[in-house]
């Protein structure tokens, strides 16, 4: 479907609740009191037009202790010549042991005269061990002359995680260990993390219901080659079009389907957890841990995501939001998903790469298991039926309970539209802001030449923002 069409369709489900907000353009002083954050015509993405200075961050300075076969370290990444914007110190880091040490968003911030602390984890993947190097970064920037403010800002899998280290952060530990906590933490280690000064969510996944979003109904335990067609989304006789790889499935497959992946989310994690409690009673077949496949679930953006063929499944927002325009203009509107539809395209399905999890049992329990609840489903404009606070690995959870200034920022053009909206619902901060960038993917790009500088206009944004509140 094209994103006229989209549109449309997003207009007729919504316009009872929004006609009177949607396709409003902001007044002029309203565009004024942000910067005029975009630029007119097409341009290349943004990169930094001045060489950046990168120093080494011994975290262990800064209360890092790499125990229990962890290991983290840093980069300091600014301008040569500090200007205004030095007095924030960014944190910027991203899980599933990756070098952070030029993350774009990072770059692009030091580029505009901010310190950014990049943090890289070498160490185990379960969501608290990631925190502990965060806060001997927040240590570190808060020791910086000059530092006013420190701003966590997480894009993808750096969202949950700096979202949770903020939670923690301004909570205690006790906020990790409530009792519907698939993975209670270890409080031992969590005591007396610095908070942040504000959460900077862009184009962040929401961690564990993400993955979840990709649990593939009709994949048994054994063999997942072998698909149940009645729940099997990739089959023509449910609606889908095997030469576009899109489809429009009708309610009662919908209904099927969407109970189908409640019923296998609570046999998987009984499974696991069965695992877990094999390994705690030493009667498993490791000390410690243990290998775990999930066929037919996906951490990236693939897998058997039903969103993904039909373009009526999270088709457009809830509520009218700020979009930031390629003509310039700020609209406040309800705002459809132009991304186009495809499913992941049949060379892809079944392969370890695209549609399975490989992990360990501790992993999975933190990092992927979220609760869902009989009524689990996606609609045109919400998720429905997640326990979001079951999960450390949650943004949409964990600020249920961050009080700082929050802005969360999406494009349209990627399947983390409409999740990221529900974070913003969810988020407890006085001071929050949703903020749609009309035609920009993953990384702020623009999808299609149209669109012009949306990583421009992104940052431009996120200048103005801080600026104003700080």
């Amino acid at each position: 479907m094209t994103g006229s069409g989209t549109n449309r369709l997003c207009r007729r489900g919504c316009r009872q609740r929004s006609a009177a907000r949607s396709f409003r353009v902001w007044t002029a002083a309203a565009v004024a009191s942000v910067m005029a954050v975009s630029s007119a015509g097409a341009q290349a993405p943004e990169k930094p037009a001045v060489p950046l200075l990168r120093t080494y961050v011994r975290l262990a300075d800064y209360g890092f202790k790499p125990e229990h076969d962890r290991d983290a370290n840093a980069v300091l990444v600014e301008r040569p010549k500090a200007g205004p914007n030095a007095r924030f110190v960014v944190i910027s880091t991203h899980p599933k042991n990756r070098n952070n040490f030029e993350y774009f968003t990072g770059d692009i911030m030091a580029a505009r005269g901010y310190r950014v602390v990049e943090v890289n984890d070498y160490g185990p993947e379960t969501a608290e061990d990631l925190l502990v190097p965060i806060a001997a970064a927040v240590r570190y920037a808060r020791s910086l002359p000059g530092v006013e403010k420190v701003i966590l800002v997480g894009h993808s899998g750096g969202g949950p995680v700096l979202s949770y280290y903020q939670e923690i952060a301004e909570n205690g530990p006790a906020a990790c260990q409530i009792s519907n906590r698939i993975a209670p933490c270890d409080a031992a280690e969590l005591t007396g993390m610095p908070p942040a000064d504000a959460l900077l969510l862009l184009e962040a996944n929401i961690g564990a219901p993400h993955r979840l979003m990709a649990l593939d109904p009709a994949v048994g335990p054994g063999n997942p080659r072998v698909r149940d067609p009645a729940l099997d989304m990739y089959s023509p006789a449910n609606g889908f079009d095997p030469k576009t790889d899109t489809a429009r499935y009708g309610q009662p497959f919908l209904k099927r389907y969407f109970a189908g992946m409640h019923a296998r989310n609570a046999a998987l994690l009984a499974e696991v957890g069965g695992k877990l409690k094999a390994i705690e009673d030493d009667t498993g077949p490791f000390k410690d841990d243990e290998p775990l496949l999930i066929p037919g679930m996906s951490e990236s953006s693939s897998g058997a995501r039903i969103n993904m063929a039909d373009p009526t499944v999270l088709a457009c927002t809830r509520h009218p939001h700020m979009v930031l325009k390629a003509d310039g203009r700020m609209a406040r509107e309800v705002v459809p998903v132009i991304r186009p539809p495809r499913a992941t395209p049949a060379k892809k399905r079944d392969t370890l790469d695209s549609t399975a999890q490989v992990m360990t049992v501790r992993e999975f329990l933190s990092m992927s298991a979220v609760r869902t609840t009989p009524d689990f489903a996606l609609t045109q404009d919400s998720i429905e039926g997640i326990d979001w606070r079951s999960s450390g690995n949650s943004p949409v959870g964990n600020v249920e309970s961050i009080r700082v200034p929050t802005l969360v920022m999406a494009g349209n053009c990627m399947i983390h539209f409409i999740p990221l909206e529900t974070v913003f619902d969810h988020s407890a901060a006085p001071d929050k802001e949703f903020v749609a960038v009309d035609g920009a993917d993953h990384d702020f790009e623009a999808c299609r030449p149209e669109y012009g500088d949306t990583q421009k206009r992104t940052f431009d944004y996120v200048d103005a923002w801080l600026a104003k509140r700080f």
